[in-house]
């Protein structure tokens, strides 16, 4: 029996004007969700990055590098 890898990514995640939260993975192009609340979104997200991941490995292919930083910027106006 193999013994699962785990892989961490970044995930973009912001409230929806009409309610809500739409979730990105930008290590997967087309890897979005939307979700009521903000744990439904973690759990939709959880799911689609499974999903990705799952066909990555059937096909052969390599999972991405997740090469995203994530910062914050102080802008003088």
């Amino acid at each position: 029996m193999s013994r699962k890898q785990t892989y961490k990514f970044t995930v973009i995640i912001e409230p929806c004007e009409e309610g809500g939260y739409f979730a990105q993975c930008p290590a997967f192009q087309g890897c979005h969700v939307e979700g009521e609340t903000y744990e439904e979104t973690i759990s939709e997200m959880r799911k689609s990055i499974n999903a990705f991941t799952e066909d990555y490995l059937k096909n052969g292919e390599d999972i991405p590098d997740d090469e995203f930083t994530v910062t914050s910027l102080k802008v003088a106006v």
